[in-house]
């Protein structure tokens, strides 16, 4: 007989899922248990096994005991979904790590064109705060510590029956933890289970650039926020909990660095990421030179540019991270020249295919290879050499990022009063970094929006490291 359970003040919905992962944006769910507690003892209770619909890894198999024999004819998500969610509905979402359990099944009930937003609550940040001074959080080392017994460890039923005793020994000992937690502005159950809410807390809200780290120290992802208090909150958000799992569950620290500007945060980011490797960050990892614009003169002795794939010793014009970039750009050089698209490798036929219309403005030898030397120069006329400004770490002072002869050296910080009237004198308020594409891609986007100092060299030589 179902129980009624609008006549308690308080309903915590204690679960427990097994999985075939360990992202919920990868993996599946293969088993739900849920103990409806009415904070004095567990009043109804739901548990099944669920067909994944694709294999358990041995890996899972060996820890949990499911195998792909146990769950073939178990019922599919969709078809439990209801059931699941009016056991969860209007209850507070408890688990040991509740945000693993949370991520996938709100993730589920996403891919149902459903939602799950319920208060959670965290024993692993509960325990730590309740019984402070163990090594460790896990279910097995409190309940041997706190004299649970589970019989069935790694089953759904059986650690939820754990957390279920578990959660009884926290109301019994807790002195308001819960109901702080509860707070609409606390976030505390949104935090990973291994970050002390005192570190974040202490996390500022200027522009600069963060680290998360694991229990060793060793740096797992980095990031540039204008607000780096509010980027991280939105890390643990409700709305984000389903993405980076594996990334919150090792997450033990969080540390920053002041950078004042956009540009610069963007910049060191970029840098820190290539230093650092981090396993958690993709996107800025590999980026490399794949594609070249070269110039040379045919048989008939005309000029011809042409894209191609970058070879070693082979140095092009300009190089880029794509074959799209380095088309997008021959187009606009083309375009901005009069020059003939049939020398550049842009015939009638891939203009009609990609959607562009090209009007030369003549054909004779000498004019198109004097155009082909003003777009030649316009080229290498982007190896110039400046620098540019932007808000510095205080409000006395500045940022400065020099590039010369198109490459980048690197960035640093003046006082807002210093005026520079050299090259040489920005070289001394830098700190060098590498240049890379990425690098000269977010110098090119600042480079309208602040303000540059343009520096003159004499016998600049053309510069073969250019990127797009």
């Amino acid at each position: 007989m179902k129980i009624n359970l609008y006549y308690f003040e308080v309903v915590y919905a204690i679960v427990d899922i097994e999985t075939t992962g360990s992202s919920a944006n990868y993996g599946k769910i293969t088993e739900v248990a849920i103990l409806i507690h009415d904070g004095k003892r567990v009043i109804d209770e739901y548990q099944t096994l669920i067909n994944p619909e694709r294999g358990i890894p041995m890996n899972i198999t060996a820890l949990t005991g499911i195998t792909n024999e146990m769950v073939r004819d178990a019922p599919r998500f969709f078809e439990v979904a209801k059931e699941i969610y009016q056991m969860l509905e209007g209850n507070i979402f408890v688990a040991h790590n509740v945000n693993f359990d949370y991520s996938f099944l709100k993730n589920e009930f996403q891919q149902l064109g459903g939602t799950l937003n319920l208060k959670k609550l965290c024993t692993v940040r509960l325990s730590r705060k309740v019984f402070p001074g163990y090594k460790s959080y896990s279910l097995g080392v409190l309940c041997d510590h706190l004299k649970i017994a589970n019989h069935a460890r790694h089953r759904a039923m059986g650690d939820a029956r754990a957390t279920a005793e578990l959660m009884d020994l926290i109301i019994q000992n807790d002195s308001n933890h819960i109901e702080t937690f509860l707070k609409k502005d606390s976030k505390e159950a949104d935090l990973p289970q291994h970050l002390p809410k005192e570190v974040f807390e202490a996390l500022p809200e200027f522009t600069g650039v963060y680290y998360f780290h694991d229990a060793h120290g060793e740096i797992l992802y980095v990031g540039k926020a204008n607000n780096i208090k509010k980027r991280v909150r939105g890390h643990f958000s409700n709305t984000d909990v389903v993405y980076k799992q594996g990334l919150k569950d090792k997450l033990y620290d969080i540390t920053y660095e002041a950078c004042g500007d956009e540009m610069i945060a963007l910049l060191f980011e970029s840098s820190e990421i290539k230093k650092h490797f981090p396993i958690y960050n993709k996107a800025q990892k590999f980026t490399v030179v794949k594609y070249g614009l070269y110039h040379y003169y045919d048989g008939k002795g005309f000029q011809r540019l042409s894209i191609g794939k970058s070879k070693k010793g082979n140095l092009p014009l300009i190089g880029f991270s794509s074959f799209d970039r380095a088309r997008d750009y021959l187009i606009e050089l083309v375009k901005k020249y009069g020059l003939d698209p049939e020398l550049c490798s842009l015939p009638a036929s891939m203009a009609m295919y990609f959607g562009y219309s090209i009007k030369t403005e003549g054909n004779g030898s000498e004019n198109q290879n004097h155009r082909f030397q003003q777009a030649i120069k316009s080229i290498k006329g982007d190896s110039q050499s400046f620098c540019l400004l932007g808000a510095g770490r205080t409000p006395s002072e500045k940022s400065v990022a020099l590039v010369e002869n198109g490459k980048y050296l690197g960035f640093g910080y003046y006082e807002s009063d210093l005026a520079f009237n050299s090259i040489e004198e920005v070289k001394n308020a830098i700190t060098k970094f590498p240049d890379t594409p990425d690098i000269q891609r977010i110098i090119n986007a600042f480079y309208t929006k602040r303000k540059v100092i343009k520096f003159t060299t004499q016998n600049q030589a053309p510069n073969y490291g250019l990127f797009a």
